[in-house]
């Protein structure tokens, strides 16, 4: 329910949003994102088309019941020439009389009812039906697990490239105070020019790496408002860091991994089974067909039209039939059909069997990638401890005076690349393990 006031918030004030900041959480991109995909508007709405199907279907098994009616004037009546001689004995054979069929005024009105008593295609097909609305449903469900891991990463590609700047901003601080600091040294005589200047290319590097590094989020926050379905140009605030939790906090196992888990493969078994269907129904082919039909009704005819509509001159009529069709020889057209989808089954059955070795292979990369990246931060953690060690060691000395800015230069560097391959690492981390969930099939797990 809250997620609903969410959107419907969203929804009434969308025009207001590009001059406001709008904070979100993951879960509530996530849901923005399911609320506003037309990709996704349109498989639910092929849902409904399918259960449309079945019902549509569903309805050839229930009683056919029309009723037909007309009045009808025959502004001029169908005549005939006929030979009377057959009908008047003694008339010379060959004489001809003009003969009138029908009057001015007649009609008709029937009921009809049909029903369809057997027909084995018929029952296959309300079971076939289901197994589509099926199938419709687990295609929104891969829709939704797109949409799922593409808003994640976005989510966190913003986090990423949010951090490279808070990052280039503490670097910028820290130079603009070294710098200020040598070139009051210089004024002063302690230093040469060239101490200045070494300083001052580092900033000029960093100014121009905030440059980009502020272009490259303005980016990756664009996408992310394509990703979830907001205006161009709508001010995003998201809430949450990356930070190791997010690694620590993950767990995997593959004791109850299951193959039906991957949308992909539970697609398949689906499809297996519409083959199937379709088997049964080109086997049941072979069985007859039973109907029944009722007609029941009332005609008149009339050259008089004051008299035309007199009840006791409409006659009542009706008729009660069945209807078997046996079938005999078609050419082998049965067995052809009932081979093709023997084939088809098998070539599902040959995917699915791909497709398990692929998962088997995507399961075993996306766990390696994943423990790699978990090394990388712990090693780049520990790079980066030691990085800022010699940094303030470094600067020590060079207040001191007895190092310099050189080294501060160099040991300043090296505390930039250490940071930045540590929050590299920790971004990639986070991402194999998304990569991880949809390989298992666990990504819409809470």
């Amino acid at each position: 329910m809250k997620n609903i006031f969410f959107v419907l918030f969203l929804v009434l004030n969308i025009n207001s949003l590009k001059s406001q900041t709008l904070k979100l959480t993951l879960e509530e991109s996530v849901n923005l994102a399911i609320e506003n995909n037309e990709i996704l508007k349109n498989s639910y709405l092929e849902e409904k088309i399918s259960k449309a199907i079945s019902k549509e279907y569903l309805s050839i098994g229930l009683p056919q019941i029309n009723f037909d009616g007309g009045v009808k004037y025959n502004h001029e009546v169908q005549k005939s020439l006929i030979d009377i001689s057959r009908f008047m004995p003694g008339v010379p054979e060959g004489t001809e009389q003009e003969v009138q069929f029908g009057q001015t005024y007649d009609g008709r009105m029937d009921l009809f009812l049909n029903q369809m008593i057997f027909n084995g295609s018929y029952f296959v097909g309300l079971s076939a039906a289901k197994e589509l609305v099926n199938l419709s449903e687990k295609l929104t469900e891969r829709d939704i697990i797109d949409i799922n891991e593409s808003v994640q990463k976005a989510y966190y590609t913003v986090l990423n490239t949010k951090k490279r700047i808070e990052l280039v901003d503490i670097n910028i601080s820290r130079l603009t105070s070294l710098l200020k600091q040598t070139q009051k040294l210089f004024e002063n005589g302690f230093v040469e020019k060239l101490d200045v200047d070494r300083i001052r290319v580092s900033y000029n590097n960093l100014k121009s790496e905030k440059i980009k590094a502020d272009r490259l989020y303005q980016l990756s926050k664009e996408v992310f408002n394509f990703q979830i379905g907001l205006p161009v140009g709508t001010e995003i605030q998201l809430v949450g860091e990356l930070t190791e939790d997010l690694v620590s906090s993950f767990i995997y196992s593959l004791e109850d991994f299951d193959y039906s888990k991957r949308i992909e493969y539970s697609i398949l078994q689906t499809d297996k089974n519409l083959k199937f269907y379709d088997l049964k129904n080109n086997r049941s082919q072979y069985l007859p067909q039973v109907y029944a039909n009722y007609n029941y009704g009332y005609n008149t005819s009339s050259s008089d039209y004051n008299v035309f509509f007199d009840s006791n001159r409409w006659k009542s009529f009706g008729t009660l039939g069945f209807k078997i069709i046996v079938p005999i020889f078609d050419g082998f057209l049965k067995r052809s059909k009932i081979n093709q989808s023997k084939y088809k089954i098998e070539q599902v059955e040959n995917q699915m069997l791909f497709l398990e070795r692929s998962i088997n292979l995507q399961v075993n990369q996306s766990i390696l990638r994943y423990e790699n990246t978990k090394e990388t931060i712990y090693v780049s953690k520990q790079n980066l401890d030691l990085a800022e060690d010699v940094y303030r060691a470094t600067e020590l000395k060079f207040k001191e005076g007895v190092g310099s800015n050189l080294e501060l230069i160099d040991s300043n560097n090296s505390l930039k690349i250490a940071q930045n391959q540590y929050y590299n690492s920790l971004y990639e981390s986070v991402i194999a393990s998304i990569e991880i969930k949809k390989t298992l099939g666990t990504l819409l797990n809470k």
